[in-house]
């Protein structure tokens, strides 16, 4: 493991490398120096543009045979935003929305009205939803709707699948030194170099130190990714990559929400709360190791078949603690407590009178007190380890005159997770000297550091969960004409589950299996427009309780998905803007839910909507992204909920990012860029018992890139500034329930430094 301290040496030695590195090539530069050289100033235009990924099929499809909707956010993307966290790139895809994220310590996000169930790395499911690695993202491809084919049990949504930096064939050192608001610092070096003619390692390290708009918080971020490839003969490679990341983020609940004589109000509307006042405590951290080591060996057996096998090992480790809110009690101007948070009583047999009016009361008068009743527990001692194997062979072959193109893989997975959940009383309101649990809490007049600090993990249960699945899937890609194709494919699944408590087996699941298929046509009107139709379906398991009425080891059959979607493709400006609409109709069906004590299947939810999606240049130096979605989800069954929108879910969202850079004359380098992202209104419950009102956001960015030709050929410096939420706009970005609601960010500054070699 790799200690911050020495981290920080290094990214510091290697951001100071420019000049080491722009004296070894001076030698080569003067000797240039009778040539005309041709020195690129700005962004090169490639960086915006990604190819489209075989990720969903197993083989490479252009975007306008591909008949599925993938998004693409590119590296380049996230530098001129100067964007360092998951949640905040997916701003620019359309139908996403936020979740609360744990606390904003996860990726929580929701497409098409459906929450991630994981965030995929390179095609594998990460266990963990640790606010991803931004550093090491060479891109971020966003799959819309079911796509267990390739990749598993996923939540019919879509999914997101993040694909890290691998060496360049070319050398090359970039870095950045970063400042802004709410003394937020951060720093990375990307060093990709050749060794000799047949391999390459490339080395991505940063860190990040940031405070916030928030109290007492503080974020702490180390990071080191290194890849190498090595070309072990003509038609083989190998590639080797790991990631390490040492983090420390506070655990934020946000704000909370009353009941009022017209539902529930977030507090901060009603009372005079500062959105920088956390409801919790300084203790509340999460702290997180995360590694992640992956090796894979591609093979051309021939020019038409290409074998690939991918291994991978996932590590980590994580402690939590938080000041958890469990309910809400409004008291009168002049109620039965103190500002303190005691409750007055005479008689000890009063209090749960006391509390129990409280909880059901109504703010109804400016006057009134809001109390938290809140507890101290976390997750500790929380160690996760996850083995890896994907398999697939890919090719072509023409069988009567008609081209198959077909991917048939395997995939392997076994995970394990290991915890001890601590916990204390609930407050009371009544001292701890009487025999109580201690003062509830005033979110008008906070008063810290009545919660237990720490707990004995020891002392509570080590809880134990142990997954393997199996899949396999075949895709076959059907050119029956030049313009007319069809997509055939289908994958079977197998998942087992045990459950322990310490080292005691509670369940022990038989296999439970799922086949997931999926088709789809593809219609090319003409070289810049296609037509496309598709079936899909997706799969995840119902684990962590058996179906009793068979037997204690049966499962429930699997949560089931289908999607059917439509849509048409076009490109414009000889292919370099990229368009696409479509409209789809999802079903989510046998969602394991409760009826009177017994666990039953029943329908789930339903999802209907229309998608709008624009990327690309139009014209040299400028570059757009931009989405509109239309989401109409619902949720399904005969409970309480029935008929209701999922919490979180948006019904429309729109983003717009454009971009432009001078490429010639006197502004040469100079770039602007501007953005606007919406998010409609949002119900905070499954109950829909309140509203998070819709928000828009605008950003703003400015850059200079000025060459630096004694460093070396197409060497630059770019300075930049960025202002996000230009406009100062309050809102609220999610909600995890009544007492969980996530505080967006007021207007932040950031200016920045970077050099590439």
């Amino acid at each position: 493991m790799i200690a911050p301290k020495r981290l920080a040496t290094l990214i510091a030695l290697a951001c100071s490398s420019p000049l080491a590195f722009a004296q070894a090539t001076d030698t080569q530069d003067k000797n240039e120096d009778s040539l005309e050289k041709i020195t690129v100033v700005g962004t090169a235009q490639s960086r915006y543009v990604v190819g489209e990924s075989s990720s969903l099929t197993g083989f490479e499809l252009d975007f306008l045979s591909l008949p599925r909707v993938v998004n693409i956010i590119p590296e380049q993307l996230i530098l001129d935003q100067k964007i360092t966290d998951l949640s905040e790139a997916l701003r620019n895809t359309p139908g996403v929305s936020l979740g609360d994220g744990f606390g904003g310590t996860n990726d929580d996000f929701l497409i098409r009205g459906f929450r991630r169930n994981a965030v995929y790395r390179d095609g594998f499911r990460r266990a963990t939803n640790f606010k991803t690695n931004l550093s090491n993202v060479a891109y971020t491809q966003i799959i819309r709707g079911p796509a267990s084919i390739t990749y598993g049990q996923v939540e019919p949504g879509g999914l997101v699948d993040i694909v890290t930096k691998k060496p360049l064939n070319e050398q090359r050192l970039s870095g950045e030194a970063r400042i802004g608001s709410f003394n937020d610092k951060f720093a990375l070096v990307d060093w990709s170099q050749l060794i000799g003619d047949n391999a390459a390692i490339r080395l991505v390290g940063s860190m990040q130190d940031a405070e916030s708009f928030r109290d007492f918080t503080d974020v702490d971020r180390n990071t080191l990714s290194i890849s190498g490839n090595i070309n072990l003969t003509p038609a083989t490679q190998l590639n080797l990559s790991y990631e390490y990341r040492d983090e420390a983020r506070p655990l934020d609940r946000g704000t909370i929400t009353v009941p009022t004589p017209n539902g529930r109000e977030v507090v901060n509307n009603l009372l005079d709360i500062s959105h920088s006042t956390r409801f919790g405590e300084s203790f509340e951290i999460f702290e997180s190791n995360f590694n992640f080591f992956d090796a894979t060996i591609a093979h051309n057996i021939n020019d038409d078949w290409t074998l690939k096998v991918s291994t991978a090992y996932e590590q980590s480790s994580a402690d939590d603690l938080q000041a958890r809110p469990l309910a809400v009690g409004v008291f009168d101007a002049d109620g039965p407590i103190t500002d303190d948070g005691f409750v007055i009583f005479q008689n000890p047999a009063d209090i749960a009178g006391i509390l129990g009016a409280s909880l059901v009361a109504e703010f109804d008068d400016p006057s009134d007190r809001v109390f938290l009743f809140r507890r101290t527990d976390g997750n500790q001692n929380a160690d996760v380890d996850v083995a890896y194997v994907n398999a697939k062979v890919s090719g072509n072959m023409d069988i009567a005159s008609v081209t198959h193109n077909i991917a048939i893989g395997a995939n392997f997975r076994d995970f394990t997770r290991e915890d001890n959940f601590v916990l204390t009383a609930n407050t009371n309101g009544v001292p701890t000297s009487l025999g109580g649990d201690g003062p509830l809490f005033n979110v008008s007049n906070p008063i810290y550091g009545n919660l237990p600090t720490s707990l004995t993990p020891s002392d509570f249960p080590r809880r134990g969960t142990k997954l393997q699945e199996y899949g396999v899937f075949i895709n076959d890609y059907v050119e029956l004409t030049d313009s007319f194709s069809v997509l055939l494919g289908g994958r079977f699944d197998s998942v087992t589950q045990e459950v322990q408590s310490d080292g005691v087996t509670l369940l022990d699941l038989d296999s439970a299996t799922a086949f997931s298929p999926q088709i789809a046509a593809n219609y090319k009107l003409n070289n810049t427009t296609s037509l496309f139709l598709s079936y899909s379906e997706a799969f995840e398991p119902n684990i962590n309780q058996a179906n009793t009425e068979v037997s204690q080891t049966e499962p429930f059959d699997p949560e089931d998905s289908q999607q059917i979607e439509a849509g048409v493709k076009a490109e414009f400006f000889n292919g370099r803007l990229q368009t696409s609409v479509s409209v789809y109709d999802i079903d989510k069906t046998n969602v394991l839910a409760d009826l009177d004590g017994v666990a039953v299947l029943r329908d789930g939810q339903t999802s209907q909507g229309a998608e709008l999606s624009i990327s690309g240049q139009p014209s040299e130096g400028m570059n757009v992204i931009a989405g509109y979605a239309y989401t109409d989800a619902e949720i399904e069954g005969s409970g309480s909920v029935a008929g209701n929108t999922p919490r979180n879910v948006a019904e429309n969202t729109f983003n717009l990012w454009a971009s432009y850079e001078f490429q010639h004359g006197d502004l040469e380098g100079l770039g602007i860029g501007g953005g606007y992202f919406y998010v409609g209104d949002r119900f905070g419950t499954d109950a829909n018992s309140f509203v998070l009102d819709s928000y828009g956001l605008v950003d703003l960015s400015m850059w200079y890139t000025l060459a630096v030709p004694r460093a070396g050929k197409n060497s630059t410096v770019r300075f930049q500034l960025a202002v996000k939420n230009l406009l100062e706009e309050e809102y609220y970005s999610a909600s995890g329930g009544d007492l969980r609601i996530s505080i967006g960010a007021p207007r932040t500054v950031f200016g920045s430094v970077s050099f590439t070699l």
